[in-house]
């Protein structure tokens, strides 16, 4: 059976430059069909996760990487998530029936874009600030990379009904304290030469190639080191457990008069829908277990 959601890397051995190369499929339709999203926020939630994912294979951490937005314009909140196994998730809300993309590109002048790193190993959060430039995530997302890290970088998104894709280039930073001027010609010259032979890749390429038959086709007379491929899937969070805090949050008091009015609580999962329903014994014995004094043994 062939994985139609993978995500590929990739090094020029005889130049300073790696890259990327991701395919969103059965994850990408898990996703956008969770919620009657209009034909633009899928679009967006597409460009989202590939970024998503094509930024967790840079950058080495264990846990999870997040691309969000809040803003006050149309779009109100986007959230794509990748941890360093690839896990993908994503969440927009977003304001009127029917909102065109070019509206959503406009939000993004209107809010705060962020990337956050959230490590297993760590309870400090990264949290990079990403300005809004050109008219595009993937223009962002280089300026971010280009301004804050001093990394050359070059994204190219294409998005369908069914699929995303998303094709990453980057500069290997040098190890040397300093590079000669001669060296940084010699280095722009490369990257120039390689983003403008990527410029040339369609969109339907992009969708719809493999890997290997994308890098032959751009660059031909180039040596290439092709790491596995790894797989994507879509993969929630949400559990029993969590929902079970998310009630104890609320308090027995506001829960109870819940009840009142209804025979059961259903706390559904703003990511992939999923309900998890309490009734009036699941809540007693809920509330109960957590009065419960805890036993020590001596």
């Amino acid at each position: 059976m062939t994985n139609n959601d993978l995500l590929c890397r990739f090094i020029f051995d005889n130049m300073p430059i790696r890259g990327e190369f991701i395919q969103l499929h059965d994850s990408f339709q898990s996703i956008i069909n969770q919620h009657p999203y209009p034909s633009a926020i899928r679009r967006l939630l597409g460009e989202a996760l590939c970024v998503a994912g094509l930024l967790s294979a840079i950058i080495k951490f264990d846990g999870r990487l997040s691309v969000q937005f809040r803003g006050s314009g149309k779009l109100k909140f986007l959230l794509a998530q990748s941890d360093n196994q690839f896990h993908l998730r994503a969440l927009a809300k977003w304001e009127e029936e029917e909102v065109s993309y070019e509206e959503l590109m406009e939000s993004f002048n209107d809010g705060i874009l962020v990337i956050t790193l959230d490590s297993k190993k760590s309870t400090h959060q990264y949290q990079g600030v990403v300005p809004w430039q050109g008219n595009s995530l993937a223009e962002s997302i280089e300026g971010y990379f280009r301004n804050s890290e001093q990394l050359a970088t070059k994204l190219w998104l294409s998005v369908s009904e069914t699929r995303a894709a998303g094709f990453l280039l980057q500069a290997i930073p040098t190890s040397h304290a300093a590079t000669n001027a001669m060296e940084e010609q010699v280095i722009d010259l490369h990257w120039d030469r390689i983003v403008e032979a990527t410029n040339a890749v369609t969109e339907e390429a992009l969708l719809t190639s493999s890997c290997a038959t994308v890098l032959t086709n751009l660059y031909p007379d180039e040596l290439i080191r092709m790491f596995s491929a790894v797989p994507v899937v879509f993969q929630c969070t949400c559990s029993q457990k969590r929902s079970e805090d998310a009630i104890l949050v609320l308090g027995q008091e506001e829960v109870e008069d819940e009840l009142k009015n209804n025979r059961s609580i259903v706390v559904t999962c703003d990511f992939c829908n999923k309900q998890y329903i309490f009734d009036r014994v699941d809540i007693a014995k809920l509330f109960k277990d957590r009065d419960k004094p805890s036993s020590n043994i001596h």
